[in-house]
């Protein structure tokens, strides 16, 4: 063999390696198809948070968090984000190997009654859930904590079918998320209670970002860097320009600009400060005290008692599906 020969086989190889090395460094992660401009569009939209991340990012729209967790399992996903407590409970019983590693926002929803009633007077009357998700559940919670299970009657409605059905009078209220939340009180309804007060009784509607965790194990440095990523996101979204960016984010998921500042500014998105206490991920050690395992822990049981879950995780089992080390590294000051 020549030498040229020899030196276009090393450079060939050279390219192929190269090639699969870049291919091995695209990352799946999820976008929500819901038009809210959250963390990861405005990651999307900052070229300065996306440096953070080694590898490029292929962003795949979801609209449903059971199908991206399953599509996880499946190897569609490395990355799912504002995934709620059903289809991470169910997940984790059903041997999906993941692990949450940031804790990102509660669902931006709420109780909304007939504005001539009280809570007290919903007894007897039927009212809309958005049945099987973490809306739902913090709502059973929050009758339960206010002596009203069994005394309602709820019916499984999807979030503009329950606005529709309140306008006619069908329901005298329900629990609903955003927009349909706003739509009701403005068709003559209150709301009585939000997901964060409802998290406050111990019932919280929470949504995380979930990382594969094998690929987790695989790449470390990718996962830490979209952590990273999500903090400074929230800093961006909480900072002085905060408009311009919530704007650009509102433009990656289809939204109007003007609307997109709204929702984004409105939304309950987590406090770093929390990520690692009793109210978010949990201390280090201790996260079978923390909200996240504490949701999950009553989501399973719900999920039993309501016959969609036959063996519902264990704490144990739980805790072993939440890592915090990423989290204790950005909040550390770890991030590049």
């Amino acid at each position: 063999m020549t030498y040229l020969a020899k030196t276009l086989l090393g450079a060939a190889a050279a390219l192929g390696l190269t090639c699969a090395a870049a291919q091995a460094e695209t990352i799946n992660v999820s976008t929500w198809a819901h038009g809210a401009p959250l963390q990861e569009a405005v990651i999307a939209t900052q070229p300065d948070l996306l440096k953070m991340i080694p590898g490029e990012i292929k962003w795949l729209p979801i609209s449903s968090g059971p199908a991206a967790l399953a599509g996880m399992k499946g190897g569609a996903y490395n990355i799912v984000n504002g995934v709620g407590n059903p289809p991470v409970t169910t997940a984790i019983a059903k041997g999906v190997d993941l692990k949450v590693v940031w804790a990102q926002f509660y669902d931006n929803a709420g109780l909304v009654i007939d504005s001539s009633l009280t809570p007290e007077q919903m007894a007897g009357k039927t009212f809309g859930t958005l049945q099987g998700a973490s809306e739902d559940f913090a709502f059973n919670g929050w009758l339960d904590a206010k002596g009203l299970t069994g005394k309602v009657k709820l019916v499984g409605l999807e979030r503009q079918a329950m606005v529709a059905a309140f306008k006619t009078k069908a329901i005298a209220g329900g629990m609903n998320s955003e927009p349909g939340m706003s739509e009701m009180v403005a068709a003559g309804g209150k709301l009585v209670a939000t997901i964060s007060q409802m998290a406050e009784l111990g019932y919280p509607a929470l949504d995380v970002v979930v990382a594969d965790a094998a690929f987790a194990k695989a790449h470390p440095d990718v996962v830490q860097g979209y952590v990273c990523a999500q903090l400074a996101a929230y800093k961006l979204m909480t900072g002085a320009d905060k408009e311009a960016v919530l704007g650009k984010a509102g433009a990656f998921v289809g939204a109007d600009p003007e609307k997109a500042i709204k929702v984004g500014s409105s939304w309950p998105i987590w406090k770093p400060e929390n990520e690692l206490t009793q109210r978010g991920l949990g201390e280090p050690g201790k996260i079978a005290e923390g909200q996240v395992a504490q949701a999950y822990f009553k989501t399973g049981q719900w999920l039993k008692a309501s016959g969609r879950l036959d063996n519902p995780p264990s704490m144990e089992t739980i805790v072993e599906h939440i890592d915090t080390q990423f989290a204790e590294k950005a909040l550390s000051g770890g991030c590049k």
